[in-house]
């Protein structure tokens, strides 16, 4: 069985404001190097013209109406890894923040280096609980869709590879919204360890949404990946003209 533990919560300053990320995460089997997933996003990240750095995430988070009904979505395909025999891994989501930011709802792919060996499988996760399918074995190229809907009657999650037809979709209780957002999200080991990026070069986000509308109408806040030493690991690229498109861009472990 998975077992459930929390780490702490890690406080981010922007300008006059901290934004709380409560990491949860699971412990998985081997196959995902003995890993939980961190896909919070960077909760509590402050909309409009701000360009922040974070130690978990990478891309797009837009505030919402708390408690409104809240939807995000996007497309990507998965990217080829040049794997060696460090762990690592980023998981590519499209998740909403939820209940003042204390927890979250996410729909993701595990895109890591394992042993040596890329491994890819379907994740979601309701309200903190999260649902592994490690035994969906997924590959790069593959076309995938991740969405995630909140109301506060209801929650459902979704993954889809549209290349194999496989789906995973979960419903679950609702939630109060805080946030939506998309990118690259983290993966901790069972001892708290947080996993380096998997060299991946660039994993471009397409048909992003918040609320059914353009990604870009939610004026949400681009977010980059930096490890310890402030050194970025995970650059993210501009929205697109449409307000839809962007990539993330591998530059260190």
């Amino acid at each position: 069985m998975l077992a459930q533990f929390r780490m702490p919560a890690l406080a981010i300053t922007i300008g006059a404001a901290a934004a709380v990320v409560p990491v949860l995460s699971l412990v998985a089997p081997a196959q995902a190097a003995a890993a939980g997933h961190g896909g919070n996003g960077p909760t509590g990240a402050h909309t409009r013209a701000l360009s922040v750095s974070n130690p978990v995430f990478a891309g797009y988070q837009a505030n919402v109406a708390a408690g409104s009904a809240t939807s995000s979505a996007a497309q990507y395909k998965l990217p080829k890894l040049s794997c060696t025999s460090a762990a690592r891994a980023i998981t590519p989501v499209a998740g909403v923040a939820v209940n003042n930011f204390a927890t979250f709802s996410a729909a993701f792919v595990f895109v890591g280096c394992s042993s040596g060996k890329a491994v890819y499988f379907p994740a979601l996760v309701i309200n903190g609980t999260q649902t592994h399918f490690t035994t969906t074995n997924l590959a790069a190229g593959d076309a995938i869709k991740v969405s995630t809907k909140v109301t506060t009657t209801g929650t459902t999650v979704q993954v889809t590879d549209v290349t194999k037809a496989i789906t995973k979709k979960l419903t679950g209780p609702g939630a109060s919204a805080n946030a939506a957002y998309a990118g690259d999200s983290d993966w901790v080991t069972s001892t708290n360890k947080l996993l380096g990026v998997p060299k991946f070069g660039t994993l471009t986000f397409t048909h992003c949404t918040v609320d059914g509308k353009t990604l870009a109408s939610a004026h949400p806040t681009k977010i980059q990946r930096v490890n310890s030493s402030n050194v970025v690991q995970v650059a993210t690229g501009a929205l697109s003209r449409a307000g839809t498109t962007f990539a993330t861009h591998f530059k260190h472990s």
